[in-house]
């Protein structure tokens, strides 16, 4: 596997839309935190009802989410997956599948935490992000209604 760079890191994350509205110096903060791996199709990022502590951001590959077996999208590169149960350790939406090979970072829950006790500016740059993540799913239509 090839390694990624500080530099690769840091502008995967800025494209990513839960940290795009971080400055550069709190995206190396956030970079220090990531893991790169590799994963093969077939394995599951996310179970329904589990407990997370790991989210992915997808760098290329594709992912499948399903909630109680009907699937609900498929995720591509920028996507981020298993984030809620980072911010608020209730237990996964979701089952989240690798359908293609996929390239990810991880961000392992307590090291974010630490994070964002220690530079509480990251804090709100999340919270901006996860605000114009809920607007946007407030404006998708909804089936049935």
């Amino acid at each position: 596997m090839i390694r990624l760079g500080k530099a690769r890191k840091a502008a995967l994350l800025a494209q990513m839309p839960l940290f795009s509205t971080c400055s550069r110096h709190q995206l190396g903060m956030v970079t220090e935190l990531v893991v790169h791996d590799q994963l093969a199709a077939g394995t599951v990022l996310t179970r329904e009802d589990a407990s997370g502590g790991v989210a992915y951001l997808l760098v290329s590959g594709q992912a499948e989410v399903r909630r109680g077996g009907r699937r609900l999208a498929v995720l591509g590169p920028g996507d981020i997956v298993g984030e809620l149960s980072l911010i608020d350790g209730r237990p996964r939406s979701a089952t989240v599948t690798a359908v293609s090979d996929v390239e990810v970072l991880e961000i392992d829950g307590r090291d974010l935490r630490r994070l964002l006790r220690r530079v509480p500016a990251v804090t709100r740059k999340l919270l901006e992000a996860m605000a114009g993540r809920v607007r946007q799913a407030d404006t998708l239509p909804r089936a049935g209604l």
